[in-house]
């Protein structure tokens, strides 16, 4: 018979399945999700000179939860470096996506929000915590459930803090680190053929 954490897994895969069913989110590689909104808020400026403005047109990045927390045993070092991995795919992925199709051809910031600390700077990402709210506290629920649910070690999911952060990623630091991320795949795929 399964376990409750297997039947806790099964139950968030069907939600997370509808709800990219339901917001017709795109695939970006291993670990992103694409879907396209408008954001709500006070303008943001970001460092290259990219303003964004209350109602304009926004990429939401959804990040695989389950997918990210489900990397696979062993250390915390080994864990981040395969999704370290991952992460490059799915950027490579969404820079062709931003270049490319014309959906997402007035998208000039891409947004996420994930329980991952501060991280992504030598990408371009620029992140902060998410304000106090009711959401934040029904994301941080739903965060530590996939965490006892998916990650890989109990002393991963001990020094995981599950706060939520939002994640902003301009398309020109994108495409500025377009190189960075492609070097850094390079020996990798070599070593794969």
């Amino acid at each position: 018979m399964p376990s409750l954490r297997a039947w806790v897994r099964r139950g968030l895969e069907a939600v997370d399945r509808w709800y990219y069913r339901r917001h017709g989110l795109r695939t970006m590689g291993p670990v992103l999700f694409l879907g396209r909104g408008r954001y709500r808020g006070p303008v943001v400026h970001f460092e290259d000179g990219t303003s964004l403005r209350d109602n304009e047109p926004i990429g939401r990045l959804h990040f695989n939860n389950a997918s990210i927390a489900a990397l696979g045993e062993g250390s915390m070092h080994q864990t981040g470096l395969r999704f370290a991995r991952l992460m490059r795919l799915s950027l490579l992925r969404l820079a062709e996506c931003a270049r490319s199709d014309p959906e997402f051809h007035d998208v000039w910031v891409f947004e996420g929000v994930t329980w991952i600390p501060e991280h992504g700077k030598v990408v371009g990402f620029v992140s902060r915590p998410l304000p106090p709210s009711f959401r934040r506290q029904l994301l941080t629920a739903h965060f530590r459930l996939l965490l006892w649910a998916f990650a890989p070690a109990a002393k991963i999911r001990e020094m995981a803090q599950a706060e939520p952060r939002v994640y902003w990623l301009t398309r020109a630091a994108l495409q500025q680190n377009l190189g960075k991320l492609a070097k850094a795949e390079r020996p990798a795929e070599r070593a794969d053929e």
